[in-house]
């Protein structure tokens, strides 16, 4: 987490949309604390269930990745970047505005 956490910016903030259909956080996650202890939370999840990596490239425009998560569904995580620091974190879980990722 220490590395993480180096690269994340003190107003970091991070939105997820699981469209009601796959689990996400409700509403925007503010600030490098909270940031930083659900993605903890996440940790374990992934430890547990697994992930894995598809693909690194752009997601609208910004660096990012696609992931298959343990239940065989595409995720899209993108980064905004500003003066080296992560400023957001966007996370699409809708599996109904992913069916063009492959």
């Amino acid at each position: 987490m220490a590395a993480l956490g180096a690269l994340l910016a003190a107003d970091v903030c991070m939105w997820a949309d699981g469209g009601g259909k796959r689990p996400a956080v409700t509403e925007p996650v503010f600030g490098y604390d909270i940031v930083l202890k659900l993605h903890r939370s996440l940790a374990v999840l992934f430890g547990k269930y697994g992930s894995t990596l598809v693909h690194a490239g752009t997601i609208n425009g910004l660096p990012g990745f696609v992931t298959r998560e343990a239940d065989g569904k595409l995720q899209t995580t993108a980064l905004e970047i500003e003066d080296g620091k992560v400023v957001g974190i966007y996370v699409m879980r809708n599996p109904d505005k992913l069916g063009h990722v492959h």
